[in-house]
């Protein structure tokens, strides 16, 4: 009885060994949480923003005789570039031209009459009253003259600025009114670069120091404009620049803007992911030697549009900070770092 007393405390002495030798191993035990990591960006090196932008003209003008007629001749062909003061289009002259004729011939008739009459009035043999009736009468056929010669000049149609002839409106014997447009004109003179930017460029476009496009290979500058203050239904601001040179209507763009002051150097950007609170305060967790994990406390400004969190202090460039399992880690875990794996499988792509 002894003996079987024995056996069965031997035994109980033993599973409890075995309890608190595994009690004892699970506490001895360090898990390994597997994170990944990204460095922090130097906002200087993404200050220069990069947009399409397209080609633009300065303005269209509509071309129209500043009378009524048939259109004799029309001079240019759509595409043609024209100069500031070329004939692009005249009218029927015939009609006009007896009208100049007719008042010249009236005009004429009684500036000889009115110098007759000078002499009788020197003489005191015509009185005053009727000679400037007389006079009064030569002025107002001189004006008739004039307005005859001005409609005779409305018969031709000039640029008014350089330009690309767009469209044509009508064609040879075609009647038309005074101000129909006969044709539109492009303005070539100053061409413009339209560019539309998210609301973060649109906050600090005053600060933009240096802007200009790629076209063809070639670099031209850029002066701002205008700014369109209104957002469209894409949330985007229409930007409007002067460009040196001459490029065509409608060409499509390469935009470099050059964020200046602040924009370009201040913080570092990480993925706003990356980031947790804790106590009203903002940290983020980096790997630090010997792949244990500390919390840093940071400082935050804004979140872009890209889904980036510029961060003004607290980390380096230096710094490993996890971006992802930042939920599950605790201070002083030790962490396996992976990357992440390429979705381009062979290289194939």
């Amino acid at each position: 009885m002894k003996t079987i007393r024995f056996f069965v405390l031997t035994l109980a002495a033993a599973s409890l060994l075995a309890a608190c030798s595994k009690s004892d191993k699970k506490e001895n035990e360090v898990k390994v949480r597997t994170v990944m990591t990204v460095t922090p960006l130097n906002r200087q090196e993404s200050a220069v923003k990069n947009f399409t932008g397209v080609v633009k003209e300065n303005s269209t003008v509509s071309l129209s005789f500043r009378t009524a007629g048939q259109i004799m001749r029309i001079l240019v062909k759509e595409g043609s570039m024209v100069r500031r003061g070329q004939l692009v289009a005249t009218l029927d002259t015939k009609d006009y031209q007896l009208q100049v004729d007719a008042a010249q011939t009236q005009y004429d008739q009684l500036k000889n009459e009115v110098e007759r009459l000078r002499k009788l009035h020197e003489a005191n043999s015509l009185p005053g009253n009727d000679f400037e009736k007389a006079t009064s009468g030569l002025e107002q056929l001189g004006i008739k003259l004039q307005n005859a010669k001005n409609q005779l000049s409305y018969t031709q149609l000039r640029a008014p600025v350089d330009g690309t002839i767009q469209k044509l409106n009508f064609e040879p014997s075609e009647m038309v009114s005074a101000g129909m447009p006969v044709m539109d004109l492009v303005d070539t003179r100053k061409m413009e670069v339209e560019v539309n930017i998210p609301a973060e460029v649109y906050r600090h476009l005053s600060q933009s120091s240096e802007a200009y496009c790629i076209a063809a290979g070639e670099r031209y500058e850029l002066h701002k404009t205008g700014v369109l203050a209104k957002a469209d239904a894409n949330q985007l601001f229409t930007v409007k620049y002067a460009i040196d040179g001459r490029l065509s209507a409608g060409v499509n763009v390469n935009v470099y803007i050059e964020m200046g002051g602040d924009v370009a150097v201040r913080g570092l950007s990480i993925p706003a992911h990356a980031i947790f609170e804790d106590g009203g305060k903002t940290y983020v967790w980096v790997v630090e030697q010997g792949d244990i994990v500390k919390r840093h406390a940071i400082t935050t400004s804004r979140v872009d549009s890209e889904g980036m969190a510029v961060v003004e202090s607290g980390i380096s460039v230096t710094d490993r900070v996890v971006k992802a399992g930042v939920k599950a880690l605790h201070e002083g875990d030790k962490v396996k770092i992976v990357t992440q794996q390429s979705s381009n499988v062979g290289d194939l792509l």
